[in-house]
């Protein structure tokens, strides 16, 4: 019997070889991240070397995918998306989508751009926009660049959120902040991070219902912890912040209701999904969820405003025809080729991508 189950759990894979669709996500590509262009150019190597069809989500959608399809997508859209990974693009004939946050986006480039990571790049940006009310960032792509990858015909471009950033989700506190963070969603939430301050759970802004917490809590709240808390042991400074908290959170503590939220959400969307209408004269039709955090209520309401399908970080492969709730990516952070290699042979096999996909 158990030849007989080999044979056909053979059979299987063999059968499905070839019908998965792998897309793979990058953020940065730049000699600074953990994707650096020489890595970066070995993946396209690699598809080209195996005859791989790189389409665009647009085209995916379309059910314009011939035959061995894969995908490569680009979170936020930064400035190495034009200087780095577009010339490989147009080099090797390999197309990709970039997911957009439109905040941080200017009209045009003034002078030459010194690439920084992410992390602080987007650190600046946020602290810019609190303080001005203007997140352009020469980090970030600018529209005259995107205009130029967009005609190439080989960039595809889709909303991502305008800001990127989170909400409070609970009021139960989970530590304190040493004063030293950089965060670009700690920073958004807070306005400034100092040590003593509370540290409460967080998702991405569409995935959840947020609480709005009046700033001038937190001025409170660091006057109690330097005058209760500091030197106290961990578990009973929780606790006895944690009293604080509840006894305050009413005066302080705004907690969004459905309709709230998703009319908060809705706004956002929009202003992120008209800046990209309206700078490249094209029809956006897909909604990449910042960090993967996801909300059911959102993709009926996002249904509604046009939007097709849905793109995750949730691993595994795809179908020759998308799930449109759940596109799934594979991120490269620390690939290797031969990783990449060994990947891309699993992604297309739409059973072992659906395994990989469950096992992660």
């Amino acid at each position: 019997m158990w030849i007989v189950a080999i044979i056909i759990l053979i059979l299987i894979l063999i059968y499905f070889r070839n019908r998965g669709v792998p897309i793979f996500l990058y953020h940065q590509v730049n000699n600074l991240s953990n994707v650096t262009p020489e890595l970066f150019e070995e993946h396209l190597k690699i598809l080209k070397d195996k005859n791989m069809n790189c389409v665009t989500l647009k085209e995916y959608g379309a059910g314009e995918i011939g035959s061995n399809p894969v995908l490569l997508t680009l979170d936020d859209g930064y400035y190495d998306n034009y200087s780095i990974v577009f010339p490989l693009l147009k080099k090797y004939n390999m197309k990709a989508t970039v997911f957009l946050n439109t905040l941080y986006i200017a009209d045009r480039r003034e002078g030459d751009t010194e690439i920084e990571l992410n992390g602080e790049a987007n650190y600046k940006a946020m602290e810019k926009y609190l303080k001005s009310g203007d997140g352009r960032s020469e980090q970030y792509l600018t529209w005259e660049e995107i205009r130029e990858m967009k005609e190439s015909g080989l960039v595809d471009f889709q909303p991502h959120s305008h800001k990127h950033t989170a909400v409070f989700v609970s009021d139960r506190i989970e530590g304190f902040f040493d004063g030293t963070e950089r965060d670009i969603t700690e920073l958004y939430l807070y306005g400034e991070i100092q040590k003593g301050y509370p540290k409460f759970p967080k998702r991405g802004e569409y995935a959840s219902k947020g609480i709005i917490i009046d700033r001038e809590f937190f001025r409170i709240f660091k006057e109690f912890y330097d005058r209760e808390l500091a030197g106290v042991d961990e578990k009973r400074g929780l606790k006895l912040a944690q009293e604080f908290i509840d006894r305050e959170k009413k005066k302080y503590f705004k907690y969004e209701s459905e309709s709230e939220f998703l009319e908060r959400v809705k706004e956002e969307f929009n202003l992120n999904r008209e800046l990209i209408e309206r700078n490249l004269g094209v029809k956006v039709e897909y909604f990449c969820w910042p960090w993967g955090h996801r909300n059911k209520n959102v993709i009926e309401m996002l249904k509604k405003e046009g939007i097709k399908g849905f793109v995750t970080t949730k691993k595994g492969t795809n179908g020759r025809k998308p799930d449109y709730e759940m596109i799934r990516r594979v991120e490269l952070r620390r690939f290797t080729p031969d990783k990449f290699k060994l990947n891309l042979f699993l992604m297309r096999n739409y059973i072992l991508g659906k395994i990989y996909g469950w096992v992660s």
